[in-house]
């Protein structure tokens, strides 16, 4: 019991440590394996997983002007 105990937290933990990654790939974020990289490597630190995570949620910048001003 203890075993299984154990072997859900760590998947719980793995699942949450590659979360920005996840959400990276899932909303097809333009950085996605640079996320990844940063995710995997520098994810074990605060500051790392935290910067994955703001680069994996971070609104895309619209490129061109909008479809009023090109009227």
């Amino acid at each position: 019991m203890k075993s299984l105990l154990a072997l859900v937290v760590i998947i719980a933990l793995a699942v949450l440590y590659l979360l920005p990654s996840y959400m990276a790939f899932a909303r097809g974020a333009k950085d996605r394996w640079l996320i990844l990289v940063i995710n995997v490597f520098l994810g074990g630190s605060i500051i790392g997983w935290g910067v994955a995570f703001y680069m994996a949620t971070r609104t895309p910048k619209k490129v061109g002007g909008s479809a009023e001003t090109s009227a």
